[in-house]
């Protein structure tokens, strides 16, 4: 019997781009693949191959959920890397699938298991400082359903050809009781509190820009100096910081982008880097010492911020991204709403600065956006005729 540490080395399969592991045990020959280049790919090969060995050299279906699982995260952390969707993905594993499966064989999982995961999703518990509890909603939102039903999807769409379960969970439906609306979203009057009359909290700043210009937390949070033209105003996004504090290339291919801001929100990034400059800090929004900042840390100040001006609790500092879309988007023609809330094609900063249609764009989208009601309200301007 193969030891952990007999297992062979994989081989490069040259003409077919991949790894190949051979082994046999008891007479039964298995091959255990991988079309990961250099160690990655070895790595992938040997731990299914020792997987195989745990399970009595069964079929993978033998597995646990837990297990297969496991080896899924890995193979696709080697592939694409600490994204936010790998996040998303490890979030709902954790907290939905395998509590309800994990112990499960791959061989008996059912439609029915994996709808049962859907039926009983239920909302996160937090726990505050005085040892009570909350929910920032009743329900789990459609949206959020269907983002579980996605990661179910994607981890059955690697599972399957591998042999852990025989079949797609084809058929998944979300209760017909789920909620539409998503996060909570702040009204006009909830903006009106969130501007006036400044905290001074470390990331109030960060905050605003959040619900000033649609971003994404992260995207905030990875902005660089260098981003930033002071002269024209305009802004490139880059990058953004996940929730585990590591810099991504952005949620999506689509991410990169540009938007010139209006002269107020101009002044709230000009403010920032004038009061943080002594820290000599790459980072726009960085930290009390000038290193990157981390979303939690965000998410505390807003807490702190909702606390003290009375706003809405069910709210986060991705709410305002919902705010910013909700009482904006009637204002904006669809070329520029898919521009300015990251959903436009992946631009590079040397076709954003050089670009005359791109510029255009972004200085029609700040001359817009200076007329809605979110900005008439931060800014207590007079209401656009």
């Amino acid at each position: 019997m193969y030891q952990h540490h007999d297992i062979p080395q994989p081989k490069w399969d040259a003409k077919n781009k991949k790894w190949i592991l051979s082994i046999m045990i008891k007479g039964r020959r298995k091959q255990f693949t991988s079309s990961l280049k250099g160690m990655p790919g070895k790595r992938i090969c040997r731990e299914k191959a020792a997987e195989w060995i745990e399970s009595g050299c069964e079929n993978t279906n033998n597995s646990t959920v837990s297990k297969a699982f496991d080896i899924y995260i890995k193979e696709y952390r080697a592939r694409f890397g600490d994204n936010e969707q790998l996040v998303n993905i490890e979030s709902v594993g954790r907290v939905f699938i395998l509590p309800a499966i994990g112990n499960y064989k791959c061989s008996r999982i059912t439609l029915d298991d994996w709808q049962d995961i859907i039926n009983n999703a239920k909302p996160t518990v937090f726990v505050r400082k005085d040892g009570t509890t909350y929910q920032r909603t009743e329900k789990l939102s459609k949206k959020y359903l269907n983002n579980i039903r996605g990661v179910i999807m994607t981890f059955c769409k690697w599972a399957v050809p591998r042999h852990y379960f025989k079949d797609y969970p084809n058929g998944l439906y979300i209760p017909s009781g789920a909620p539409t609306k998503g996060k909570e979203i702040l009204q006009l009057s909830d903006i009106e509190k969130l501007f006036k009359n400044p905290t001074g909290l470390w990331y109030e700043r960060a905050l605003m820009i959040e619900v000033l210009t649609g971003w994404r937390p992260g995207e905030v949070l990875g902005l660089q100096k260098s981003d930033y033209d002071p002269e024209t105003g305009l802004v490139v996004i880059n990058r953004s910081v996940n929730a585990r504090g590591m810099i991504t290339p952005g949620k999506n291919k689509n991410a990169h982008r540009a938007m010139e801001l209006t002269p107020e929100v101009k002044r709230i990034l000009d403010e920032q880097i004038a009061e943080t400059e002594y820290l000599d800090s790459e980072w726009i929004f960085c930290n009390q010492i000038g290193c990157k900042a981390r979303q939690e840390a965000v998410r505390r100040c807003w807490r702190a911020i909702v606390k003290r001006k009375g706003l809405p609790e069910n709210t986060s500092p991705y709410s305002l991204r919902h705010t910013f879309y909700t009482h904006t988007e009637a204002y904006l023609p669809d070329r520029v709403i898919k521009s300015v809330f990251g959903h436009s094609e992946k631009t590079d900063g040397h076709s954003i600065y050089g670009s005359h249609v791109i510029s255009e764009e972004a200085h029609e989208a700040a001359q817009k956006l200076s007329i809605t009601p979110i900005y008439q309200t931060a800014f207590n301007k007079k209401k656009a005729e």
